[in-house]
């Protein structure tokens, strides 16, 4: 179990030095508008939405998760090396995008092989071993700020290159898991996976909800800023958001087991609103500090909860990529929309603007669950 939560945390660690601060680096040190920007990072979620399900089709196909997953390594710590050495707006945003083909497979393929470990081990779960990445990234959030506020924002990167190379190493104490090769049965199992109504009802939530907060999201570090935060409380509150996430991560099985899937996914689209309405009102330290408590308790939540979901219902054969068309369309081709939507919003309303009118369209996805739990309900009343 050890192997797997420092795996994790040093994992999680490293993706919070790019994720955090990717937006200011390139304003700031490129000098990329605001509005290229948003485009810029409005095309990620389309590479993800694009090289997820390949990545897990790839491990499925292949039968050992660890080798893809260990590729995928070399290859974003190269990358982020590579973007230390150059300054030319058109060389960095092409380098990112190809590290971003690298990234977007190393959460599936990690957690696939957390699962695959859990089912066999006779303690611990999905969740108490994430609880460990969350760490990693609360500290390497508060870390990684406090660093470039001193030296500058180029050293997100060397940071992560470090990193990665680390986690390159600590796969190697990981299980390798392997499965006979799938190539006949694959198409089968995915095609009875996308006829469930259960799988395709997460799909649709997580598009709705997931896609419409990280696609707003990707302003917040921005808006922040305006209001003349520096770096240093820009990673303290992310570190507070993710300490409120952590407890809840651990405890996923238990809150899932007591207060059921459904009661889980209308409250945290009901914290998700109150969110979005806090940051409308924001324009102190304290509001967004509160936002990001918010955060915490809603990333909590969903985190396991749809990975638990979907290892309920699909064979064993195609978790891997169950979870890779989770992520893809969740953080793929959802956030791409949301993303390319906030930032039009954000440059006609504002930023307080843009978050009040997420936090109205979240109503959507609330009507989902409210009516997802009465229907379960129902059917459990009837056993």
């Amino acid at each position: 179990m050890n192997r797997y939560k420092s795996f994790y945390f040093v994992l999680f660690f490293t993706w919070s030095s790019v994720y955090t601060l990717i937006t200011l680096y390139l304003n700031e040190e490129i000098g990329l508008s605001l509005s290229t920007i948003g485009l810029v990072m409005s095309i990620l979620p389309l590479i993800s939405l694009v090289f997820q399900p390949i990545w897990g089709l790839v491990s499925d196909m292949k039968g050992n998760k660890r080798i893809v997953l260990q590729g995928l390594l070399i290859a974003t710590a190269l990358l982020t090396g590579a973007i230390t050495l150059i300054t030319q707006q058109f060389w960095v945003i092409a380098l990112y995008y190809l590290y971003q083909i690298f990234l977007c497979g190393q959460g599936p393929l990690s957690d696939a092989m957390t699962i695959e470990y859990v089912n066999q081990a006779t303690e611990g779960s999905f969740g108490f071993v994430r609880t460990w990445g969350s760490l990693g990234y609360a500290i390497g959030a508060f870390f990684v700020a406090w660093i470039s506020n001193r030296y500058g924002l180029v050293w997100l990167f060397y940071i992560a290159s470090i990193g990665y190379v680390l986690s390159l190493f600590l796969t190697f104490r990981l299980d390798a898991f392997k499965l006979p090769r799938l190539d006949k049965t694959l198409k089968a199992d995915l095609s009875a996976l996308l006829k469930e109504k259960k799988y395709l009802f997460v799909l649709v939530y997580s598009f709705l909800l997931i896609g419409s907060f990280f696609g707003s999201d990707q302003y917040l570090g921005l808006f922040i800023r305006s209001t003349g935060v520096d770096l240093s409380k820009l990673g303290l509150i992310t570190f507070i958001s993710v300490c409120v996430e952590v407890p809840l991560i651990s405890q996923s099985k238990r809150l899932i087991k007591r207060f059921s899937a459904t009661k889980l996914l209308v409250f945290m689209n009901v914290i998700a609103i109150i969110r979005m309405l806090v940051l409308s009102q924001s324009t102190e330290l304290w509001q967004f500090v509160l936002a990001g408590v918010l955060r915490g308790l809603l990333v909590g939540i969903f985190v396991p909860l749809f990975v638990e979901l979907i290892i309920e219902m699909t064979p064993r054969a195609v978790v891997t990529s169950a979870i890779a068309i989770y992520s893809a369309v969740s953080s793929g081709i959802a956030n791409f929309i949301f993303t390319l939507i906030s930032g039009f919003l954000a440059d006609y309303l504002g930023y307080q603007g843009l978050f009040l009118t997420v936090g109205i369209f979240m109503l959507l996805p609330l009507g989902l669950a409210i009516k997802m739990h009465r229907k379960t309900y129902s059917a459990e009343t009837i056993k």
